[in-house]
């Protein structure tokens, strides 16, 4: 099955969303990707990550076992812990280095408290806690998998849905990731579910509902939709006169329907574009949306290190314009050009060797080929007559 690159460039424009909220927010470089109102990089990562779910293991499943599935899905939690376990402990090490005011966490006793409090993923700087909401969503996959086998998407749909209308309605203390900081709440996992949970059944019926197809046919009302969508948003919550709502309707830490709807027609809207202009553009024109798209997990690793360690090493804050642009252009450069280097050499698993290298040792194991002597025919004796 060939990647669709649509997909990754959607992907990359979600990392680049993120890079320039992150490191410039307000300024003219993070305006394109945020002119959407309450529609960001990260409500897009997480749909897009359910999506990839369901389409890459329903292909899996069908190839091999859901055992096979489930093997792969474990092995992908512990990335994602490992990644988080990265990220928490340079936020650590800042913070006892010193740097504390630039992690925006609060103080820890010593490295044993440090240490414990990133190994239960409780100390996670900013811009660096979508992971644990993540690995959450990802673990459903284990209860999903096997409804999405019997067509039973219509109950996992009705189910999530009740879960994010409770969670508008009421939502206990268990509904949030937290973590050791003065505002420790970070996201309402009962509400964020309605990226991610839908992604997954559109990504596991993406060949039977033809959604790319979809896409291309009506392109233009969906473009127009979402556009419409926004306006409204823009005219009515967030400049007009239900502002004083935005709370009730745009909540991020709860992700309010605003938030949900607007990605949810957005994305959509975003990655039929791509398709159009991969059609009709050489998809070099895209590649850096494309490739960082690729490796979306591995940018969103880097950009969290950098939102702790480029404060310290390379520019102390606040920051002026030239000083943003340079690094988001930096970060975002970084985080490419490791996507390139991972193609180069084939490193299609962090935990594998790369490609070139396993078909090398390969090539060196292979027992040489026994030499052939080819046979030499003898020349016919002549017996002399008597």
């Amino acid at each position: 099955m060939n990647r669709d690159l649509a997909i990754d460039a959607t992907r990359g424009l979600a990392i680049w969303s993120m890079i320039s909220l992150h490191f410039a927010a307000g300024t003219r470089i993070a305006a394109p990707t945020h002119v959407y109102p309450y529609v960001d990089g990260m409500s897009a990562f997480v749909l897009l990550s359910g999506l990839v779910l369901g389409l890459v293991y329903r292909r899996w499943i069908e190839r091999h076992s859901l055992d096979f599935a489930y093997r792969r899905l474990t092995r992908r939690i512990v990335v994602l812990y490992l990644c988080q376990l990265t990220i928490a402990l340079t936020a650590v090490a800042a913070g006892m280095a010193g740097h504390r005011w630039l992690t925006l966490l609060l103080p820890v006793d010593d490295w044993w408290h440090g240490l414990e409090l990133a190994i239960t993923m409780r100390y996670l700087p900013s811009g660096g806690n979508i992971l644990l909401l993540y690995m959450l969503l990802m673990a459903s996959a284990y209860l999903l998998f096997p409804l999405l086998m019997r067509n039973r998407w219509q109950l996992i749909l009705t189910g999530s849905v009740l879960a994010y209308a409770i969670s508008l309605m009421w939502s206990p203390d268990w509904f949030y990731v937290t973590s050791f900081t003065a505002g420790h709440r970070i996201q309402n996992w009962a509400a964020w579910q309605i990226m991610f949970v839908p992604a997954v059944i559109v990504g596991w019926k993406w060949r039977d509902w033809d959604v790319a197809g979809f896409v291309d046919r009506h392109l233009a009302p969906i473009v127009m939709v979402a556009v419409g969508f926004a306006v409204v948003l823009h005219l009515g919550v967030d400049t007009g006169p239900w502002i004083r709502f935005e709370p009730a309707l745009a909540d991020k830490l709860d992700f309010r329907p605003a938030r949900a709807v607007g990605a949810w027609l957005a994305v959509p809207a975003v990655y039929g574009v791509f398709r159009l202009l991969l059609r009709h553009w050489h998809r070099n024109w895209l590649r850096p949306l494309v490739m960082t798209g690729t490796r979306s997990l591995d940018s969103y690793v880097l950009q969290a290190l950098a939102l702790v360690i480029a404060p310290i090493h390379i520019a102390h804050r606040p920051w002026n314009t030239a000083t943003s642009l340079c690094v988001v252009v930096l970060v975002f450069g970084m985080c490419w050009a490791w996507a390139e280097f991972r193609q180069e050499f084939g490193i299609d698993k962090l935990h594998r060797l790369p490609t070139v290298v396993r078909d090398r040792l390969s090539t060196a194991r292979k027992p040489a080929a026994p030499i052939e002597i080819p046979e030499v025919s003898r020349p016919a004796t002549v017996t002399p007559d008597p």
